[in-house]
């Protein structure tokens, strides 16, 4: 029998420019630095004598961000702002439209079995691991009737939703926005006997509404930044998002293709450095493979982001899902699962089918959770690498499938022959520097309270500094064109770039 199509939704990353001039725009203010430096960089607050300053100046915060050491703050104000000594630099922020298209197609009845089996977590559930003690959280659009659907009882029952937050609203989350977070949070974890089971039944969730679904709605990167500090600070073992960001690249100014390099949208950024700091990102890729802009969305072009396509039922790479490879040549998407007419409840707790990457996302997400909590003493390197070589197309990987489709079989049995590292044997001195070429300044991305030398291709001296953040700004506006190196010193460890000045 017809009932109403599925809706899929796509989001389309809108850069630096205004898509509705009349609305009010906000800016980063980025500062020099933090007040207490004898805090961990990443969980102390910003200054709040900086906050207390501009708030003097009748300048309204908006909101902070703990890792970019930066406020939210009304266009309007920055003639305010921009000089102050305490001013690092002042940047647009980010802000993405939602779009929404349809899929034709006829919603039905059916069961979980094959989009569990295709990845063979059924088994390896049947050996005990389920994700138990392992905390899942969802990043969406909204978890609408999850509190009270009898799909989800065995969640409440079992005490496995731990937290929830609202950002949009900054408010208790409500469970009656967007349906869409509700069917990943099913694909992922429910336990409906006889009917749909998760990937990780067993698993601890943590449900977050970071975005504004609904078409022409903006919605901003601050959300996401804040939603990161949080869970970082609520010892989160890994974050899914079924949503990805991308642009319209016929507006100028806005991100292109080329800036799906790992580096260039704060998205991405944020999603690293949440995996840097010990959490494991799974992201879907996207439903752009039949549209104009066709590749993968960001943060699906981070290095340490667990990038997943879509399969149908007969493992053939579905149209929709969106293609590699990042903008800087690796393969993405990393694997696929079932995307194609999965199980999924609909808005009153029936079950349908969908399609999407969205689907396909929630699925990984959940066997992530199943390896964490069978090998504890392994890094998130070392699954993330494991499930790549388990995965079907393994040796043969493109920029359709990926590595192909995981087996959590396999997976397990790789990580259980992988030696156990300790951070020190794995942590490297991460650094990026970019625009490159450069006109005016460097934004160098490292670890805070690192120092860096600019020198020219003779080896002189031409500058030098602190840097005090995460995200810094070094000024080359005095610098004459040509080509240099920048050495960035950390704890004894370096990093040298070389750039060009125009």
């Amino acid at each position: 029998m017809k009932l109403n199509n599925y809706w899929r939704t796509s989001l389309f990353f809108l850069g630096f420019i205004a898509v509705n001039m009349t609305q009010a725009q906000s800016v980063w203010v980025y500062f020099t630095d933090k007040c207490d430096t004898n805090q961990d960089y990443f969980k102390s607050e910003v200054c709040p004598d900086y906050i207390e300053d501009l708030q003097k100046r009748n300048v309204s915060i908006q909101g902070t961000s703990k890792w970019l050491n930066a406020a939210c703050i009304d266009s309007k104000y920055v003639d305010i702002a921009k000089d102050l000594p305490y001013v690092a630099r002042i940047e647009q922020l980010g802000s993405y439209r939602v779009k929404e298209e349809q899929i034709a197609e006829d919603f039905e009845y059916g069961n979980s079995d094959w989009q569990i089996e295709m990845m063979q977590i059924h088994t390896y559930h049947q050996m005990g691991f389920t994700g138990k003690g392992v905390r899942l959280a969802i990043f969406d659009a909204g978890f609408f009737k999850v509190d009270s659907l009898p799909v989800f009882d065995s969640l409440w029952a079992n005490n496995q939703i731990k937290e929830t937050r609202d950002f949009v609203t900054n408010d208790t989350l409500t469970y009656r926005e967007s349906s869409h977070g509700m069917q990943v949070l099913a694909l992922a974890g429910i336990n409906y006997p006889d009917s749909m089971v998760g990937t990780a039944p067993g698993a601890d969730f943590i449900l977050v509404r970071t975005e504004q679904a609904g078409t022409e709605k903006h919605i901003e990167e601050l959300n996401w930044l804040r939603a990161m500090e949080w869970a970082d600070s609520i010892g989160v073992d890994i974050i899914h998002s079924s949503l990805g960001y991308s642009l319209f690249d016929s507006l100028e100014g806005d991100y292109t293709y080329q800036d799906m390099d790992g580096q260039s949208t704060l998205i991405t950024l944020a999603a690293q450095k949440a995996a840097s700091l010990g959490i494991f990102i799974t992201n879907s890729a996207g439903n752009s493979g039949d549209d104009p802009w066709f590749y993968i969305t960001a943060p699906c072009d981070g290095k340490d982001v667990l990038c997943i396509g879509a399969v149908d039922s007969f493992e053939v790479v579905t149209d929709f899902s969106s293609r590699g490879p990042s903008s800087d040549g690796r393969i993405k998407p990393d694997v696929t699962a079932m995307g194609r007419r999965n199980t999924i409840p609909d808005v009153d707790g029936i079950l349908r089918t969908g399609s999407g990457t969205s689907f396909s996302g929630p699925l990984v997400a959940g066997l992530v959770a199943c390896l964490k909590g069978a090998h504890t003493d392994k890094t998130n390197a070392q699954i993330f690498e494991a499930i790549l070589r388990s995965a079907d197309r393994y040796n043969t990987p493109d920029n359709e499938y990926g590595h192909g489709i995981p087996n959590a079989i396999k997976a397990d049995s790789i990580l259980k022959d992988m030696p156990i590292l300790g951070v020190s044997n794995i942590k490297e001195l991460e650094v990026s520097i970019y625009p490159n070429p450069a006109n005016d300044y460097l934004k160098v991305q490292c670890d805070p309270g690192a120092s860096y030398r600019l020198t020219n291709i003779q080896g002189q001296l031409i500058q030098s500094g602190r840097l005090n953040n995460w995200i810094n700004f070094v000024k080359v506006d005095n610098v004459e064109s040509g080509s240099y190196f920048i050495q960035v010193l950390f704890e004894g460890k370096t990093a040298t770039n070389k750039i060009l000045v125009q």
